[in-house]
Order: structure tokens, then C-alpha cells, then sequence
């Protein structure tokens, strides 16, 4: 019986993989990875391969969720395989579903963690990790679920920050943008033009861009490439104000209803 390793990479290119989770794709049989759940901006997949000494198969979203993993499963029975996976691994329920699966057939399975959005978000912004509440995403297709209107009202009765996660398109390296999320919701939602938010694109990268002001004028700024997120700031902590002003250029008018 062999042996299954999800591993992360991190947010930005093949560099974010840890030394342990180069070690146990460079230890595999054989090494998978998936690039559905979130695009990294400046991963080369040759140079992932010099690294770690082997070919590496991709696997699609419908290899991994519709076919339930059987080919990865297959290959778990056989030897011992590494998935590696963009950011944290089991930030995607789908490698949740993937890891019962294997265990189910007595595959022993652990995790290598690395950063993700989730995490990495707080200290590039500068808000405190204990004050974000709920997490949702902003599909790409429309119309916008009232679940995201509702999870920042929810977070923002209680004082907390709002991670809005932006659809990837499956199969594709596209995404929402800031600007049409931003769009969508004051759509939905005219009372949100004037609520403070934060813009992050390219987390971790060196040409990451981030951008603190009301809504209405995210949804004018050009934040460039993938991948991308929006924080709907609530209550703020005074060292969050001087964070968002400081680095992300945050205006006294921006801040005075949130602090």
C-alpha cells in the first residue's frame, strides 16, 4: 500500500513550496499537481520539474471532483504520491473530499502546508488576523448570490473584516477582477459604493499592488493581473487605521466610519 502527500506551494511561484515539501515531491513515485483552485502568477512548471527531479501530471477540476480523484487513487495503491497544490492545500474543500476518499481505502495521507490567501492576507494588509470573520467567494458567473451581501452584513454587525475570495474560470488562468466584483456588489447593493475596502492583487509577489479606499473607487482602479481578493473592512483596530493609511493609502474620509 502506498502512501499520499498533498503539498503546498504557496501563493506565487514554485519558490513558495517549503524544504520539506520539496523533499517529499523529490521522495515521490510520482508527483500530480492541480492549478484549478487558484492561478499563481509566476509559476513555471519546467522549473517546478528541475526541482523536484521528475515529470509532473496535471490534473483538471473534473479529474479531481467528477471522477473522484480515481487517478490519483490509482496511483496512491501503487506508490507513494505527491499532489501539489497552489497556496495551502486543504484551504479547497475538494482536497478535503479527496483526502476522505483515500482514507477510506486505507491510504495514508498528510499534508505540507504553505501560505495561502488566507493567511497571507492580514499581515499584507495590515488588519489583525483575529477580526476577519466568514470567508465567501464572488462567483464569475452572474447574477451574484445573495449569500456574499449577506456575509458581509453578518461580519460587518460584528465588527469583522470580509475575505471575498474571486472566482477562477475552471480550466482557464482567468479570474474575476477587483473592478467587476466591486462592480457586481455595489450593483447588487447601492449602499456599499461608500463602504472601506481593500484591493489586493499578486499577494506575495514582487509586484504585488494593494489598495485601501471606498468601494466605488476600487472599482476604477487597474490592479493588473491575477490572482486577485477584496477585503470589506470592518470595525478598526487604531494600528489597522494607521496600516491602511500609511501603506495602502487610505484617506481621512476613507477611514472615518470605520474606525
Amino acid at each position: 500500500m502506498g502512501s499520499f502527500t498533498f503539498i503546498g506551494l504557496g501563493l506565487n511561484d514554485e519558490k513558495g513550496m517549503t524544504v520539506e515539501g520539496l523533499e517529499e515531491a523529490r521522495h515521490s513515485d510520482i508527483a500530480f499537481a492541480e492549478f484549478y483552485t487558484n492561478i499563481m502568477p509566476n509559476l513555471d512548471i519546467g522549473r517546478l520539474e528541475s526541482m523536484i527531479g521528475k515529470k509532473i501530471h496535471i490534473v483538471d477540476r473534473t479529474q479531481v471532483e467528477n471522477e473522484g480523484g480515481s487517478r490519483l487513487l490509482e496511483a496512491s495503491q501503487a506508490g507513494r504520491v505527491a499532489f501539489l497544490v497552489p497556496g495551502d492545500p486543504m484551504i479547497a474543500t475538494t482536497h478535503v473530499s479527496l483526502r476522505l476518499s483515500l482514507s477510506k481505502i486505507g491510504i495514508k495521507t498528510r499534508i505540507v502546508h504553505a501560505a495561502s490567501i488566507m493567511s497571507a492576507i492580514c499581515g499584507a494588509t495590515g488588519l489583525q488576523s483575529y477580526k476577519f470573520g466568514k470567508t465567501v467567494t464572488v462567483p464569475y458567473e452572474e447574477p451574484l448570490p445573495k449569500s456574499v451581501l449577506d456575509t458581509i452584513s453578518d461580519n460587518h454587525d460584528r465588527g469583522l473584516h470580509t475575505l471575498l475570495l474571486l472566482d477562477v474560470k475552471s480550466g482557464q488562468d482567468i479570474q474575476l477582477t477587483i473592478w467587476d466584483a466591486a462592480a457586481r456588489i455595489m450593483r447588487a447593493d447601492p449602499k456599499m459604493q461608500s463602504v472601506l475596502a481593500v484591493g489586493a492583487a499578486r499577494v506575495g509577489a514582487l509586484d504585488e499592488k494593494m489598495k485601501a479606499s471606498k468601494m466605488r473607487t476600487l472599482a476604477n482602479e487597474d490592479f493588473g493581473g491575477p490572482p486577485q481578493s477584496i477585503v470589506v473592512v470592518g470595525k478598526l483596530h487604531f494600528v489597522e487605521t494607521e496600516a491602511l493609511r500609511i501603506l495602502w493609502g487610505a484617506q481621512d474620509s476613507d477611514l472615518r466610519d470605520s474606525i
